[in-house]
């Protein structure tokens, strides 16, 4: 919410020269390890995805609970590996993600983000997860938009945020909304953080899933832009997909994450 590698998978082969003309040295193999664990709040690494698009794995623990997740560089994926979130107001504490665009200085690159809501023509996502755990928790998307172009600090604009399961939370009696051929629960208010202020929508699936299939958040941006929350002129800064977290959460898993714009 709030915002905000030992390096992966190489292996070197080192050759000795020749002793003799009939003994060689063997080749010597030192193995790196592949996975990283972030356990500093705001730790991130890059992450390489499919046809080498480019990603951030970023652990925002932004409540400072000694959240860990554990990712690697080869594949925008991680998993919640500790959670001391036991909290029980109404904001989460850790936001867990990996993102494409920028986000509090952080840029992925090559991403095209920021760029104009009215420039963006097409902007489709896939994303799956593994989401048993326990506590309490939401699967995802967060998704920033400001009012001027910029790459750092809180965006002040509009947040769209389209969950797409969650666990310990009550029946959910907001109106519902068709979009991409599912329903959402729709919600919308003003909201703030350290004097800042900017428009929260969120999108609450009606039928739960551990995975989306090129999902268009275009249309959830049109959705937005019909009730008057969302501007053209503004700036998309960034889309990210994770776990809010208030409580436990260890367990959850992004298994894979892409975003084509």
């Amino acid at each position: 919410m709030f915002r905000i590698l030992h390096v992966g998978a190489l292996l070197l082969a080192v050759t000795g020269g020749m002793l003799s003309p009939h003994v060689q040295h063997a080749p010597h193999r030192v193995r790196i390890s592949l996975w990283r664990t972030l356990c500093r709040p705001y730790q991130h690494m890059a992450a390489t995805g499919v046809l080498r698009s480019r990603y951030v794995i970023r652990n925002d623990d932004y409540g400072r609970r000694g959240e860990c997740i554990t990712g690697r560089r080869s594949g925008p994926s991680f998993t919640v590996t500790q959670s001391g979130a036991r909290v029980s107001r109404a904001e989460p504490v850790a936001f867990p993600n990996v993102f494409v665009g920028c986000s509090w200085g952080v840029c992925s690159p090559r991403s095209g983000l920021p760029r104009r809501v009215g420039r963006v023509r097409s902007l489709v996502t896939s994303w799956s997860v593994r989401d048993r755990a326990r506590g309490v928790w939401a699967v995802s998307y967060d998704i920033w938009f400001d009012r001027d172009r910029h790459i750092s600090g809180q965006a002040k604009g509009a947040e769209i945020m389209i969950w797409l399961s969650s666990r310990g939370f009550g029946a959910n009696r907001w109106p519902v909304v068709r979009v991409q051929n599912a329903r959402y629960h729709l919600a919308h208010w003003v909201t703030g953080h350290h004097g800042q202020r900017w428009n929260y929508i969120q999108f609450n699936r009606v039928r739960s899933t551990a995975r989306v299939r090129n999902l268009s958040v275009k249309q959830f941006i049109g959705v937005a832009e019909r009730h008057g929350l969302l501007n053209p002129d503004w700036w998309l800064t960034s889309v990210e997909a994770g776990f809010e977290i208030w409580r436990g959460g260890v367990g959850l898993r992004t298994t894979s994450f892409s975003v084509r714009t």
